[in-house]
């Protein structure tokens, strides 16, 4: 009886299995699983193989540095040579001295006057040369028949002239006529008065590398200068 009772439910049960298992969707079918993993060992020479690629670059540079470690360092560039400097020229020769007058000479005479009457002016006795001088003398451009204008005359100019700072440093006695020739004519001022047909000295001084001539004639007393300039 419960047999039966099976056999009939299977019976009854089969028609709405089988509708059922037509009416319901066909399963996805399954996706293809992912290939596994390459091993390791698999994997390793093919990173080997990208390598070399990947360090070109750094080899290059390593060759590089290492070909100039390799190379020899190049000399030093010598130094330019230090400009010579020039030779020195020779230095110009201090003028030689005038030639000594002959003891007793005119040259001898002159120079020894010359020499007391520039002591004075440098030292501002102006008067104490009167005796020294034969009138009229010409000062310059000025002309004084009398001591007492041409003493206070001169002091003046010798005044503004710091005669203190000035050296004599020696003095050359020669005829007018050779005065002329070596310095050429005196000026105006002084060839006006210098008399014809007499002796003429001139004693070219130098006062601290500027030249001062007086002339001086013969008088009565002796050797006189009769005229300045500087």
């Amino acid at each position: 009886m419960r047999r039966w009772s099976l056999v009939l439910l299977l019976a009854t049960a089969s028609p709405v299995l089988a509708q059922e298992a037509q009416e319901a969707p066909a399963a996805p079918a399954a996706e293809p699983a992912p290939a596994p993993a390459a091993p390791a060992a698999e994997q390793a020479p093919a990173a080997a193989e990208g390598t070399p690629a990947a360090q070109k670059p750094s080899r290059r540079r390593r060759a590089k540095q290492e070909a100039a470690a390799e190379a020899p360092a190049p000399a030093p560039e010598a130094p330019a040579p230090a400009p010579t400097a020039a030779a020195p020229g020779p230095a110009p020769a201090p003028s030689a001295p005038a030639a000594a007058p002959q003891p007793g000479s005119i040259e001898e005479v002159v120079r020894d006057e010359a020499r007391y009457l520039l002591s004075y002016l440098l030292t501002g006795d102006v008067r104490s040369t009167v005796p020294m001088l034969t009138f009229p003398f010409q000062l310059e451009e000025r002309r004084f028949d009398a001591p007492e204008p041409l003493v206070v005359s001169w002091v003046k100019q010798l005044r503004n002239k710091r005669t203190d700072l000035v050296t004599l440093y020696d003095i050359e006695v020669l005829p007018y006529a050779e005065l002329e020739k070596r310095y050429g004519k005196p000026p105006a001022r002084l060839g006006a008065i210098v008399p014809r047909g007499t002796d003429v000295y001139a004693a070219v001084a130098n006062l601290s590398g500027h030249a001062a001539v007086l002339l001086y004639r013969l008088t009565g007393e002796g050797w006189k200068a009769f005229a300045y300039t500087d």
